[in-house]
């Protein structure tokens, strides 16, 4: 499973108000950061793309801001690791993804049908099928196999909403290495 990769404004207490505001709504009080590819809560760093991005991204609906060159990513954005998340992202895993050198795990993800909103985090609450309990404090899911449950119990229970009748899993892994 190789990953994907995609540079992200990091959404977390520096954000004031807005912060305060989707936690309040959220109920996720325990998180000390949302780590994800929510285009809305954490959009990316790559606001209009460039010709020679073409060479590197996904050639996929919603997904033309993930790139399939680390290396490449890296070059064409100005990173501060502050402010930005650079992310590993591993599509529908069956299996906890391998290590990467330079990036920690950090979980699970559920986005929606059109792979742009995190069903987990900003979707609402699905209060009968998880509690803010089952996140991590980056928001994530740490286990594959619970995320999984999850994500089956969105699609049946939810299969009217366009955001959830096919909401996939992702992994996701944070660049820590910046040297």
């Amino acid at each position: 499973m190789m990953p994907i990769f995609t540079a992200r404004r990091k959404f977390d207490p520096r954000c004031g108000d807005y912060w305060l505001g989707y936690i309040e709504w959220s109920g996720f009080h325990h998180i000390k950061e949302l780590v994800s590819t929510d285009s809305i809560l954490s959009p990316s760093m790559i606001e209009a793309l460039i010709d020679a991005d073409w060479e590197f991204n996904v050639h996929t609906d919603n997904l033309v801001y993930f790139f399939h060159d680390f290396e490449y990513l890296k070059r064409r954005i100005v990173y501060d690791s502050s402010r930005h998340n650079l992310l590993a992202i591993f599509e529908r895993p069956t299996q906890a993804p391998a290590q990467i050198e330079g990036f920690t795990f950090c979980g699970y993800d559920i986005l929606d049908s059109a792979d742009s909103i995190s069903v987990l985090t900003n979707c609402g609450r699905f209060p009968l099928i998880y509690t803010p309990d089952d996140l991590n404090p980056l928001g994530l899911i740490s286990d594959l196999g619970r995320v999984t449950e999850i994500a089956e119990a969105i699609r049946k229970t939810k299969a009217d909403d366009h955001h959830c009748r096919d909401c996939r899993v992702w992994g996701i892994a944070r660049y820590t290495d910046d040297n």
